[in-house]
């Protein structure tokens, strides 16, 4: 994996999120940093002092690899808390969005580098965002020690439709954005329709230092032996619903097939597993039949993999939008478990995705497609019943997000970012270590 080169290589990364921070961002990066080769250091926020989800039974998994972590604390200061209690009534406090809400971690962090390290020459930094604020960590770093600098989006910043930026902050994030994506050495994101978003306001020659990398799974987390073995057909879907990501569009095409054809949805259960922050009666869910929509709550990662292995058929929900530029984290996680997928979604990242694998497809904002497709793919799950064993989607597009091959891409990558450093610098004394 490692180039041929006698100069030694260290990783240092920075992700605000990592367990037992349990939500996809962590997971993600402990996913990767896990098959490095590359001796890494990691630094992240210390998620006892955050009201994020946490799974302690992550942290072994997570910490033994890495040859260090430091965990430094995130606080804001009390006059911002005292002043977002007054506000967050209304509206988002603009601290909050510029970038995000973990703006306060950049000095803490810097300084916690600062202490550790006098030099960094041996390095190369790689800075995971979102949160956003990760990488104007990573730009302060670059410019404090001068070294190589990866940055990973997992979300567009500028461009995110779920961002709502005033005059003010939207010019600042824009700042923000422009000297992240001219000072890093390589930017890696996560699918080509981001990559099209983001730099289409920018000088096309910077094109030349960006990839795309997408999320990954790993195989072996999965129990094939899981799946389910009662006559009912469980269709699951497993993430979090707020503002337009929400299951209207199925509810209301379940509420037609009940009026004409409601033999389709015998012994069939669609099961939700996750936080739903909607008005759920204006979605439609009371107007279906008790047992037909299940909803649970959010459930560990490893229990989540589990279930999408028990499952008959997956579900993938996104918000109505002419083009999504997204690439769910959870929708590689599906994958992984070889199960059918059903895709409410518009085109874009995730649309062309599920295409390229054989599934389902309907747009949110088409209620016909939506209820005709519904039908199509729970008389597939019916006919599919008998072949218990057998993984579902096409081989080599399931093969391009298996983990080892998505790391060794990306740790390949940092191999020859460094090494363009050292034959730019022409540099001969490397042996130093902090």
């Amino acid at each position: 994996m490692k180039a041929n080169t006698n100069i030694p290589l260290r990783v240092l990364a920075i992700s605000f999120y990592y367990p037992p921070a349990s939500n996809p961002r962590a997971i993600q990066v402990t996913r990767l940093l896990r098959q490095f080769e590359l001796p890494v250091g990691l630094i992240c926020a210390d998620h006892s002092l955050t009201n994020d989800r946490s799974d302690p039974s992550l942290l072994a998994e997570s910490e033994s690899h890495l040859q260090f972590v430091i965990r430094v604390p995130f606080t804001s200061p009390w006059c911002i808390r005292h002043a977002s209690r007054l506000v967050d009534r209304f509206m988002t406090p603009f601290w909050e969005a510029m970038p995000d809400w973990t703006r306060h971690w950049t000095r803490p962090v810097i300084t916690s580098v600062e202490k550790r390290f006098s030099e960094l020459s041996d390095t190369v930094l790689v800075t995971f965002g979102s949160p956003m604020n990760d990488h104007l960590i990573g730009l302060g770093l670059k410019r404090r020690f001068n070294v190589p600098w990866v940055a990973h989006f997992s979300d567009p910043w500028i461009d995110n439709p779920f961002k709502h930026y005033n005059w003010f902050t939207k010019r600042a994030n824009l700042k923000f954005e422009k000297e992240v994506i001219t000072e890093a050495d390589r930017l890696l994101f996560t699918s080509q329709e981001t990559v099209d978003l983001v730099m289409a306001k920018y000088d096309p020659r910077l094109r030349s230092k960006i990839f795309v990398i997408p999320h990954s799974y790993e195989p072996e987390q999965y129990s094939l032996a899981a799946n389910n073995a009662g006559s009912k057909i469980i269709i699951r879907f497993l993430g979090d619903m707020y503002g337009p990501r929400t299951p209207k569009p199925l509810f209301v095409a379940l509420s037609q097939i009940m009026r004409d054809n409601p033999a389709i949805l015998e012994d069939v259960c669609f099961e939700f597993m996750g936080s739903i922050d909607l008005d759920l009666k204006a979605a439609g869910l009371y107007d279906l039949p008790p047992g037909l929509i299940v909803l649970r709550d959010t459930v560990p990662n490893k229990e989540s993999l589990s279930l999408m292995s028990s499952a008959d058929g997956l579900m993938v929900i996104d918000a109505p939008a002419i083009t999504s530029v997204f690439l769910p984290s959870k929708l590689i996680d599906y994958i992984g478990a070889g199960k059918p997928l059903l895709g409410i979604t518009p085109r874009g990242t995730a649309w062309n995705l599920i295409i390229e694998l054989g599934g389902w497809l309907a747009d949110p904002l088409e209620t016909a497609q939506v209820e005709q497709t519904v039908k199509s793919f729970i008389q597939y799950l019916r006919g599919r019943k008998l072949e218990k064993d057998k993984v579902w989607g096409e081989k080599s597009v399931r093969e391009r997000f298996v983990v080892k091959a998505v790391a060794k891409r990306f740790e390949q990558l940092l191999v020859e970012v460094h090494e363009a450093r050292v034959r730019a610098n022409g540099a001969t004394d490397w042996s130093k270590t902090s």
